[in-house]
């Protein structure tokens, strides 16, 4: 894990969403959800990317093979899938077992996945709109790897840091690591502090002023 990941490995996406507040910031994605809700997956990685497109009508060859994909994504990384706007899952249980024995950090599909008690069986985090049996042969195949993609309505760069759980998906671009890893370290101070005043019997009401400066740049 390099170091910009594994300090986003210690934030929630609560907090990178109150840090993005403050600093006027757009970084989540729209809609994606776990496909294993109840692991309460918590995945953190640089973006390698991946496009899909409908089949070309002439029947030309697919630019690149989505396994052969898989076996180029350096371990830790967290795969953007960009599906198309197609329905059909372009996610499953084979590629995701691919991606344990690689060590991928998890993957979000704008789109569909599939397989899902065999994702549970592999304990590999996907994150997704939907969940839909039918799948991609002869319909999807991947034209473009390692470019610029927009996953779930945001604008996502191979190596920007992903950060998913629970609540959501963040993406953080290299271009404002350093300013959003400053205001989450604020962030944490705030609620450590607000935490051991409402443990030591505090009102949450005398403790509003504090929460509200999460939300402001010093």
């Amino acid at each position: 894990m390099n170091a910009d990941a594994d300090f986003f490995s210690n934030a929630t996406t609560a907090t990178i969403a109150d840090a993005s507040t403050a600093l006027g910031l757009n970084l989540f994605m729209e809609g994606p959800r776990p496909a294993v809700p109840e692991a309460y997956p918590h995945i953190v990685g640089p973006a390698s990317t991946m496009v899909f497109a409908p089949v070309n009508a002439s029947g030309s060859k697919a630019s690149h093979s989505l396994y052969d994909v898989v076996e180029d994504v350096p371990a830790g990384s967290v795969m953007i899938v960009d599906a198309a706007n197609s329905p059909l899952a372009a996610w499953g249980g084979n590629v995701s077992g691919a991606c344990v024995r690689r060590n991928v950090a998890g993957a979000v599909i704008d789109g569909a996945t599939r397989d899902v008690k065999e994702l549970r069986d592999l304990n590999f985090p996907v994150f997704c709109r939907s969940i839909w049996s039918m799948g991609f042969p002869r319909l999807l195949e991947v034209v473009a790897k390692e470019v610029p993609v927009t996953c779930c309505g945001l604008r996502v760069d191979p190596g920007d840091i992903v950060v998913a759980d629970i609540d959501g998906v963040a993406v953080v671009p290299q271009s404002r690591i350093e300013e959003v890893k400053r205001q989450v370290e604020r962030i944490h101070a705030i609620e450590r502090e607000v935490k051991e005043r409402r443990e030591k019997g505090e009102p949450m009401s005398a403790l509003f002023p504090l929460l509200a400066k999460k939300f402001t740049i010093t």
